[in-house]
């Protein structure tokens, strides 16, 4: 080839190479990793993944969700309390993180291990019984707990679990002995009460909805202040003369101790910024919650306030670490 023909055609291909390169769409600057602290499946899975597929471009990263269950939540815990503060490994929990410190003798982290960042959803438990059970209401059912105390059983989704500390705070608000009885998730639970094995059971309210839609259950009570929105029609347990009671399960992100105000800051105004989409409400809603309002400030403030409600649980119940 003539020169002069080679030069033009180099130049022709780094042009084209320049505008080929332009038209690619930008990386990701980092690698976010949202450690989950159960497996895949359920609701702080699902929070997990819903808010990750919009907060890396709002950060300029990609989220990879990591799910690491195991010890109750203590595993995934304890890798990101572990992890450098860069802003890089975040951690994805609820109320196991303010439990766990008082059901277990080792934990492998404290409770300023972790930053609190925003709170990403919260929802309540439900109270309920087969639809053939003589209890035709809560007030019924403490009656019937008060005149025979301990021998009323009712089962939940494990110990710790949401369900059993909302369980637990109830019947003590209520001055009820009752015996608890744990399972292995909700679904258990939920398909004893259906078969008689159990009287009552304490659920999430996602989990029970759909049977309770069904007709199979009967609703007795929520345990939200007000009633939920989409279960208006079951009265909420302050109704039953416990006025101010609310006891919510939550999911929320956490990064590990000493991680900048700055980036702390940057991925709460994230969430916020996420959690605002009608989309992702859409979706939460679907997860029988509604998306959490607090930022890191007030976030912080609420899993101190929890961590103190639990341990007053923990001792009222009886209840022994593990």
């Amino acid at each position: 080839m003539h020169p002069q023909g080679l030069a033009l055609s180099l130049r022709l291909l780094c042009g084209m190479c320049i505008a080929l390169t332009l038209a690619l769409p930008a990386q990701a600057a980092s690698t976010i990793r949202f450690y989950a602290i159960v497996a895949a499946g359920g609701s702080v899975d699902a929070m997990a993944r819903i808010v990750g597929e919009k907060f890396g471009p709002l950060v300029d990263a990609t989220v990879i969700v990591e799910n690491k269950p195991g010890g109750g939540g203590n595993l995934a815990t304890q890798t990101v309390a572990r992890a450098a503060p860069d802003g890089l490994s975040i951690l994805v929990s609820g109320n196991n993180h303010t439990s766990n410190l008082s059901l277990y003798k080792e934990t492998g982290y404290k409770l300023d291990d972790l930053i609190p960042v925003a709170e990403l959803m919260r929802g309540p438990a439900v109270i309920v019984v087969a639809n053939a059970s003589a209890y035709q209401s809560f007030d019924q059912l403490l009656s019937d707990a008060k005149q025979r105390p301990s021998q009323v059983s009712f089962g939940t989704a494990g110990i710790g679990t949401a369900s059993h500390f909302a369980a637990e705070y109830t019947f003590f608000t209520a001055q009820v002995k009752m015996t608890s009885v744990p399972y292995r998730g909700s679904g258990p639970s939920l398909t004893d009460l259906l078969g008689g094995q159990i009287p009552v059971a304490v659920s999430s309210l996602v989990a029970a909805m759909p049977l309770i839609k069904a007709g199979k259950l009967r609703a007795l009570a929520v345990t939200s202040l007000k009633r939920w929105p989409g279960a208006e029609n079951i009265p909420t347990v302050a109704e039953f003369g416990m006025p101010g009671f609310e006891q919510l399960s939550w999911i929320g992100l956490f990064a590990p101790k000493g991680t900048s105000p700055e980036i702390i800051e940057k991925y709460s105004q994230a969430a916020k910024t996420v959690l605002a989409d009608p989309e992702v409400q859409r979706r939460v809603a679907g997860l029988g919650g509604i998306v959490g309002e607090y930022g890191a400030a007030e976030f912080k403030k609420f899993i101190d306030q929890d961590y103190d409600t639990v341990q007053k649980i923990v001792k009222s119940a009886g209840m022994k670490p593990d």
